[in-house]
């Protein structure tokens, strides 16, 4: 019996030292406006999160895609006022941070917030 309990205590303190080992998860925030999107420059290679935070009028997104331009993340619709919260790994190299929201404007002309300026890229190191 009482080796039974001794490899359950060693069972149980295993978990939680392994758990105690996970991977720290770092948060970033970019904010998101008419028509920018200001945040770091440069970040960490790991899993990280990152909060998109809409100070603007109008809703956005927060599109991450890679070098080749395949989407690495992306958030839904994030209205005025509210944040986005992205789970993200990211190995290293540049990264483009977007907004791909098209609209039409009062005028009927189309504003691509991409090309009104709502992108950065963000260089990845190890």
């Amino acid at each position: 019996m009482r080796r039974r309990g001794l490899h359950l205590a060693v069972g149980v303190a295993l978990v939680v030292t392994l758990g105690s080992c996970a991977q720290t998860v770092s948060t970033t925030s970019f904010e998101l406006a008419e028509f920018s999107i200001t945040g770091p420059d440069q970040l960490t290679a790991d899993t990280a999160s990152v909060q998109a935070d809409n100070s603007g009028e109008f809703a956005h997104t927060l599109v991450i895609t890679d070098e080749e331009g395949e989407v690495v993340a992306a958030t839904d619709l994030i209205q005025p006022g509210e944040t986005s919260d992205l789970a993200v790994e990211l190995s290293e190299g540049l990264y483009s941070f977007t907004c791909r929201i098209v609209i039409e404007d009062g005028e009927g002309r189309l504003v691509d917030h991409y090309q009104a300026g709502m992108n950065t890229t963000v260089r990845v190191t190890g």
